[in-house]
């Protein structure tokens, strides 16, 4: 247990070096000028451009019983999410945040909803949005 501890500790005490050596700046500037902590690891990451700009919100969407019951599915859904994306390798955890995005983007764009099931894709997208920020921000631990 110790040696793994020690062990642990040199690794992650040469990421550090390495970023203090080299000068590696995770700080990014967004589009609109500001600066970010979130540096991106592929140029076809999600980004919030990426929703669909009339679907962007959840307006006109009632606080009822069905909304409650799509929001604990969305819960678990969530948790499916950061399960499936943590027994993955990075690229595959990656492609398949994309695919989830993207389907539910499909189904936004293409499809006679109702507004429960547009909330749902709605924040289908968001999950993967969050998810694929989070793993580009973790992914040296995943290298």
């Amino acid at each position: 247990m110790t040696s793994l501890l020690a062990g642990a500790f040199a690794v992650l005490g040469g990421i550090d070096a390495f970023h203090g050596e080299r000068g590696v700046d995770d700080t990014t500037v967004s589009n609109d000028g500001a600066p970010s902590i979130y540096a991106a690891k592929y140029k076809d990451c999600i980004g919030k451009e990426d929703f669909p700009e009339s679907l962007a919100s959840d307006e006109g969407v009632n606080n009822d019983w069905d909304i409650k019951k799509v929001d604990n599915s969305l819960a678990k859904y969530k948790v499916s999410m950061e399960t499936v994306t943590k027994n993955l390798n990075y690229i595959d955890a990656h492609n398949f945040i994309h695919q989830e995005f993207l389907r539910s983007k499909d189904y936004l764009l293409n499809r006679e909803l109702s507004e429960i099931q547009k909330h749902y894709h709605r924040e289908v997208m968001r999950i993967c949005y969050d998810t694929d920020k989070a793993l580009n921000l973790g992914s040296a631990s995943r290298l």
